[in-house]
């Protein structure tokens, strides 16, 4: 009988190390399918190969290989929770730029053309993108906002406690991951800010998501000392805007004012305030502290016009989530109560 063939398949640790195994020897043209199965619990850049093939005589006395498969490279997302189609209030009426206008054909006198419909107005069509496409393209002239969102994480690792899959940087990154997904699908156009940089240009749908994830995916704990410069960029026209969503430790007093003057920028400000002393055990000394320095920025920036939910090593994302939402919705109702 033909020797079997060995097959390697390189790979790093973090990813489950190398596998080795072995197939029955093909034949003139012949082939054959072997699927393999890595679960890859963190994120980031990784490699995968390459995949050798070596045939052994049966003897042993020999032995020939090739490589069959280069090496390939992939990002692992952050883990993502699904948090439903619910979004910051006071930008579901669509404040913000238009889709349809960003998507303006200059010299034309109307936004966008889409595919023609049964029961279009044929007075609509658009001839020139029609011959250019192939098919009938309409007109279409209504102005479609879509919201803006802009999201500030606090990735510095003096300001993190623990590390690992169970530290609060990697609770905040999966928040934001999480975020990205559920409101680039709602049409958003999203913004990121890390204390290693942006925010950058805004994009939306698929444009948003692969390029923010991956920024996510990748992010590590900044050597940075301080978020000013962050803080400066995020504060400054024409991006600012729309919704704003912050997912950090609290702030040193330093950056609280400044904080503070940065939700009235945005229509809508949300801070979800990571009790970091919850993912590291503590003495009740150090406990007491920080309790106290979490409510005095609470106190602080809720004044300011912030909405804020306070996250613990327990909490689910989506249960944050929903709460800060509540609560700006609570307010609102309040604030119309009392007009």
């Amino acid at each position: 009988p033909a020797p079997p063939l060995i097959l390697e398949d390189a790979a790093s640790h973090a990813i489950g190390g190398p596998i080795r195994f072995s197939m029955p020897s093909l034949g003139p043209e012949g082939r054959d399918a072997i699927a393999v199965e890595r679960r890859i619990a963190q994120r980031g850049r990784h490699r995968l190969g390459p995949l050798r093939a070596h045939l052994v005589d049966p003897f042993g006395l020999a032995q020939v290989g090739s490589v069959v498969a280069p090496e390939a490279a992939f990002v692992v997302y952050p883990k993502i929770e699904p948090l439903g189609e619910i979004a910051p209030p006071e930008e579901r009426g669509g404040g913000g730029r238009s889709l349809v206008q960003h998507l303006s054909v200059s010299g034309d006198d109307f936004y966008a053309v889409r595919g023609w419909q049964e029961g279009d107005d044929l007075r609509k069509i658009h001839w020139r993108s029609s011959a250019r496409r192939g098919e009938l393209m309409i007109r279409q002239e209504e102005i479609r906002p879509f919201p803006r969102a802009t999201l500030l994480i606090d990735n510095r690792g003096s300001m993190h406690r623990d590390s690992g899959p169970t530290s609060s940087l990697e609770w905040s990154i999966g928040g934001a991951a999480s975020i990205v997904w559920e409101l680039a699908k709602q049409g958003y156009a999203l913004r990121l800010a890390t204390a290693d940089g942006g925010p950058g240009t805004a994009r939306w749908g698929r444009e948003a998501t692969d390029p923010l994830l991956t920024t996510l995916a990748v992010a590590s704990r900044s050597h940075q000392a301080s978020l000013s410069g962050v803080v400066r960029r995020t504060a400054a026209r024409p991006g600012a805007g729309g919704a704003l969503v912050a997912i950090m430790p609290p702030p040193p007093p330093d950056l609280v004012p400044r904080f503070a003057r940065l939700a009235r920028v945005y229509s809508w400000a949300g801070l979800v305030l990571l009790d970091v002393a919850s993912f590291a055990s503590s003495s009740g000394r150090e406990r007491a502290a920080f309790d106290q320095r979490l409510a005095e920025v609470e106190r602080t920036l809720s004044r300011a016009g912030w909405h804020i939910a306070i996250a613990g090593a327990s909490d689910s994302f989506r249960t944050i989530w929903q709460g800060l939402l509540d609560s700006s919705a609570s307010r609102a109702s309040s604030r119309s109560l009392h007009s």
